[in-house]
């Protein structure tokens, strides 16, 4: 009988035939002027960003995950799965929930709504209809959670036997999983694929635990280059790829420092890498004060936006979540900082 080992890598050969990407992307979720879900602007972003980041995590955090009415995401996702099918990139269902109970429940939900879009019962071709590779949950929060209730939260989940990914979000959960909680779960569960980490810590990729074939991936931002492991292996203290939220402006830059790290033109990989997190920082500080949504999602909005329409004034600001604006002093800030960092463009993306 096949072992835990083998099982996930023919999952993850079934998943991804031409290999994993090596950046992700959760996109930013798009509004129209009423704040509803603007499904022509989201297709005009995935064209620009879905050719170098080919897996996508709708709704991750940035994606208004943790905002959006359960509605609201079956119809973000029946809008990502028509342009996936047209675009051929992979989405990584977010199923994020503060009780692990509730974002159990979501999984199955969203597997339904899977089924429908397709037309079977049978899960694995209704997920492979809708281009998806799987769904993403984050830990149970609480800060007095012990490990022991968080791994037992987690395979509560893995245990419905569908590709998951885990997320580390101690932003949000208040607590981490430990490396040897996520070893256990590696090793008993072959439908874990994958695990990001947004720590900032990197903890378990620090411990060198066995990795068994699981994708490790980065969701911090900056320090790029450094965290990149060599496209044949290296040591198991590094990541396999990035899952970034900058990758929704810098997703061709991203993808091009990867590709000069594994040609071994360290150099070059770390001056672009340097020249992103700098503008980076600078929009993230000037995001973080906006009293709704998060600076992730708001920064995004931002750089996107300058980068669509070439400036910050060119267009209406972009409406979020909550329904405001995005104010022009953050919007002047992007158009700023990509300007000092050499990525503002002559034409935006969506200017004709």
């Amino acid at each position: 009988m096949p072992d835990v080992d083998t099982n996930r890598s023919d999952l993850i050969a079934r998943l991804f035939p031409g290999g994993v990407p090596s950046l992700l992307c959760p996109p930013i979720t798009h509004y129209d002027s009423e704040g509803a879900l603007d499904a022509g602007r989201t297709r005009a972003h995935m064209e620009m960003l879905a050719p170098h980041a080919r897996c996508l995590l709708v709704p991750g955090s940035t994606g208004d995950g943790w905002e959006l009415s359960p509605g609201e995401v079956r119809r973000l996702l029946e809008i990502h799965a028509g342009i996936a099918r047209d675009l051929g990139y992979s989405i990584l269902v977010g199923a994020l929930h503060p009780d692990a109970g509730e974002a159990r429940r979501a999984v199955l939900d969203r597997l339904d709504l899977f089924k429908a879009l397709a037309g079977t019962a049978n899960a694995e071709r209704a997920l492979s209809a809708s281009r998806v590779a799987g769904f993403t949950v984050c830990g149970p929060s609480g800060a007095d959670l012990t490990q022991e209730e968080i791994e037992d939260a987690l395979r509560r989940i893995l245990d419905l036997g569908l590709p998951t990914a885990v997320y580390q979000l101690p932003q949000v959960t208040k607590n981490e999983i430990s490396p040897a909680v996520m070893e256990r779960l590696i090793e008993g569960f072959p439908n874990l694929w994958m695990v990001k980490d947004t720590s900032g810590s990197d903890r378990i990729v620090r411990a060198g635990i066995r990795r068994r074939g699981v994708v490790f991936v980065r969701g911090a931002e900056g320090d790029f280059a450094s965290w990149l492991a060599e496209k044949d292996g290296e040591a198991e203290r590094k990541y396999d790829g990035f899952l970034l939220s900058s990758a929704n402006a810098f997703a061709p830059h991203l993808a091009q420092m990867i590709r000069l790290h594994r040609s071994g033109d360290r150099s070059g990989a770390a001056e672009l890498s340097g020249r992103m997190d700098e503008v980076v920082r600078a929009v993230f500080a000037e995001a973080a004060p906006l009293p709704f949504g998060n600076p992730f999602a708001n920064a995004n909005k931002a750089l996107d936006h300058v980068l669509a329409w070439g400036g910050a004034n060119r267009a209406p600001a972009p409406v979020t979540h909550s329904g405001s604006l995005l104010p022009a002093g953050l919007l002047s800030a992007a158009e700023v900082s990509l300007r000092r960092g050499g990525f503002l463009p002559a034409r935006g993306y969506l200017e004709t």
